[in-house]
């Protein structure tokens, strides 16, 4: 593989990793549509997993005390579960590129009126309904087990159940430590992992330690009614990013950089 790839996905590993330690979500949606630009999809996920699955077992033990249970055990881990078997056999059986144009168009919808809400009306969000948090949440857990990132519909419920960022950034660290441990073991078993992707695995620890340090800084420096802001920005430009994948000058700027 050529040099200049590895240090592309390098760099985009300490951004969306220090970005994942900050806020507790982001760095595969982010890894994923940056680095999807010069590296296969379905290589790529399997490496975004396993880096993620270290990354969240750092948060979770570094912050395990903040960890809202009540809100992980009685509706985000049941009701995303409910997606997840799904979205792994979609990863298996189907081409990922229409989803991501839907997955793009919800992300920049739903986190464009939650800005509006906090700087422009600024009102607090209410907590959803039951059918509408079983719906959400279900799609989130089949949007990661298609993408191994269904953070940005699980972080739009999160958002609005969990104020405190400490609890925020620690409860969805455990969910996606779990998700991507079943993850892990559904690549172990159809044969996903190989010794390719291992090996680049091992390649980008460095990044990634980088990013958590960089993270846990700026972690503590961010106040909460920015850090609800900085949330919603990075949904939306994750989702632009998203869609921005599926348009020809993208393809363009790939080649470029291969």
């Amino acid at each position: 593989m050529e040099i200049k790839i590895i240090v592309i996905l390098f760099l985009i590993i300490i951004l969306a990793q220090s970005i994942e330690t900050t806020t507790g979500f982001g760095a595969t949606v982010i890894a994923l549509s940056l680095g999807a630009l010069v590296f296969p999809l379905k290589q790529l996920v399997p490496i975004l997993v396993m880096i993620g699955i270290i990354q969240s077992g750092f948060i979770v033990l570094w912050r395990f005390r903040y960890i809202q249970w009540r809100i992980l055990l009685a509706r985000i881990m049941i009701f995303s579960g409910l997606g997840l078997p799904l979205g792994i056999w979609f990863y298996r059986h189907f081409p990922s590129e229409r989803l991501k144009i839907f997955l793009g168009i919800f992300i920049i919808l739903v986190s464009g009126y939650e800005l509006y809400n906090l700087l422009i009306k600024k009102s607090i969000s209410k907590p959803l309904s039951l059918i509408s948090s079983i719906l959400l949440l279900a799609s989130g857990g089949f949007i990661h087990g298609v993408f191994a990132t269904g953070g940005p519909l699980i972080v739009y419920y999160a958002g609005r159940e969990i104020k405190n960022k400490a609890q925020f950034r620690a409860t969805l660290s455990l969910l996606w430590l779990v998700l991507n441990f079943i993850l892990l073991i559904s690549y172990l078993l159809s044969a996903t992992i190989n010794q390719d992707n291992l090996k680049m695995t091992g390649l980008l620890l460095p990044a990634l330690v980088l990013g958590i340090v960089l993270g846990e800084i700026l972690h503590r420096k961010v106040q909460e009614q920015t850090f609800r802001v900085v949330v919603q920005i990075i949904l939306f430009f994750t989702g632009v990013s998203i869609l921005a994948d599926s348009f020809p000058w993208i393809s363009i700027w790939a080649k470029f950089l291969k």
